[in-house]
């Protein structure tokens, strides 16, 4: 853990904020915006880093927070933006937003018990609560803050030729060294060169490096972004809140890391407070933990979910094809049985762990030994019989029978059979004398011509029906695992 990690930690103590950060946003809750119809955004850290798939409602979330402050009075020339400039209803959209939808802000307050809360909602056509907003700078970095020259109009490119001249604006020496580090280059000055044409104004950045100056007509977008983007995270007021849309765009990965590492020091000194969206595992991976959200969205609605690791983070926008943890069980009954809880109380998990039959208990320890040994996240689920060894990374079903004897044996189990099949799971078992219960699932199958894997799943849904609470500590025990490789 770094020192400013440290640093701002204590900053951001409960007791510390408001004397640090001023008003800032602790808590942001949200009713029917996009078809999110309820989420929480708990601000644990000055930076949150919001990560997940496309689509499960990040930019939303950024939104509605630029939207949380009015405009200070002493600026003549800042503009704040409303919800209605993030949610524009027409033809093709006729309704971004619920007639019910409203958003709850969370500030500090000097007195860290008593946070105040405003809630801005719709009244028939306009929005009612901003008034009761406290004031603060408000900054929205999306996309569209920097493009290429070449793909907008800008007078710097269609009137260059007849360009003047006027202010140039030097950027501290200190600062232009942290662009340095994030980008890789070496730069002997950046500047913002002031200019005009047919009474239009404007900036260009122009960088200093290698003997040679080159405006940002010639700047890639990434080092055109950041140039931007840092600019203005050092010039705007202190305590200003960020908004970064998805900062790692263009970006190697050397450069998110140290991006990463420079908002933890822009926020130290400068007391901002950023909220960001990113895909980035590298970004996700430099922040700590308490700065780390997942938003999932299906068919549940928006779950936001805390102190994501890096590993998962990766394994989730991979859709799977990069998975965060191995978990060994001995047989397929197990496997298939493990699968089912995790899908019934955490499907987001399936995309983060892998799952393998390996054989006998020895089998299965060795397996989990040697996948630590090469590098990779392991962890082993037993039979109960077997009991766990947590400190081994070691754990167990629920129960003190073999899974097959703890799913087929159960009354639930039995009847349903009976029901379904007409088939007296207990007697048939004793007539067929089928005594090793590896077989239960294959000699069920032969006898009503099924197949042995539907047998399995059948069984195990209505056996998970009624104890599925059984397995908590399990699935507590997984997240447990994967949290501790942030």
């Amino acid at each position: 853990m770094s020192d400013k990690t440290k640093e701002l930690r204590n900053k951001y103590n409960s007791k510390n904020r408001h004397k640090n950060f001023g008003p800032c946003l602790r808590k942001v809750h949200i009713e029917g915006f996009r078809g999110v119809q309820s989420a929480d955004l708990e601000l644990e850290f000055p930076i949150t880093a919001i990560s997940g798939l496309n689509g499960s409602g990040k930019s939303t979330v950024g939104q509605l927070a630029i939207c949380a402050y009015k405009k200070p009075d002493k600026s003549m020339t800042y503009k704040r933006l409303y919800i209605k400039d993030f949610f524009p209803v027409s033809p093709a959209d006729p309704k971004p937003i619920s007639d019910s939808a409203k958003v709850v802000y969370f500030y500090e307050t000097d007195d860290y018990q008593k946070p105040k809360e405003v809630t801005v909602s719709r009244v028939k056509s306009s929005w009612s609560g901003y008034k009761r907003q406290p004031e603060r700078y408000c900054y929205y970095i999306g996309f569209t803050v920097y493009l290429p020259k070449v793909e907008r109009r800008d007078l710097s490119v269609y009137a260059g030729v007849n360009l003047q001249f006027t202010e140039k604006r030097d950027i501290e020496a200190e600062v232009v060294k942290k662009m340095a580090r994030i980008i890789g280059h070496k730069y002997e000055n950046v500047a913002f060169q002031g200019v005009s044409h047919n009474g239009k104004e404007s900036e260009v950045g122009i960088a200093y490096r290698l003997g040679y100056s080159y405006s940002e007509n010639n700047m890639g977008f990434g080092e055109g972004r950041i140039l931007y983007t840092i600019d203005k995270l050092e010039s705007s007021p202190e305590q200003s809140l960020f908004i970064l849309e998805e900062p790692e765009t263009s970006l190697h990965e050397s450069a998110q890391h140290e991006f990463a590492k420079y908002l933890l020091d822009v926020c130290n000194r400068r007391h901002h407070q950023i909220i960001l969206s990113t895909h980035s595992s590298v970004i996700v991976n430099a922040l700590p933990p308490e700065s780390r959200k997942l938003m999932i969205r299906d068919e549940g609605g928006v779950d936001i979910r805390n102190k994501i690791s890096s590993g998962q983070l990766r394994s989730i926008l991979s859709s799977g094809h990069v998975r965060s943890l191995d978990i060994c069980v001995e047989d397929n009954f197990a496997k298939v049985l493990l699968i089912e809880v995790i899908r019934m109380k955490r499907k987001a998990l399936l995309k983060i762990v892998e799952i393998h039959a390996i054989g006998s208990t020895d089998a299965v320890r060795e397996a989990v030994r040697i996948l630590k040994k090469t590098g990779k996240k392991a962890i082993a689920v037993r039979d109960a019989d077997i009991g766990p060894s947590e400190k081994e990374g070691l754990y167990s079903f629920p129960g003190n029978k073999p899974p097959e004897k703890e799913v087929f044996e159960h009354s639930a189990v039995k009847a349903f059979f009976k029901s379904k099949y007409d088939l007296d799971v207990e007697w048939f078992f004793q007539y067929k004398n089928v005594s090793d219960h590896h077989y239960y699932a294959k000699c069920i199958a032969s006898e009503i011509a099924s197949d042995e894997s539907v047998i399995q799943t059948s069984a195990i849904e209505e056996y998970l029906k009624h104890v599925n609470n059984n397995f908590d500590y399990l699935i507590d025990a997984i997240e447990k695992e994967l949290d501790n490789h942030n």
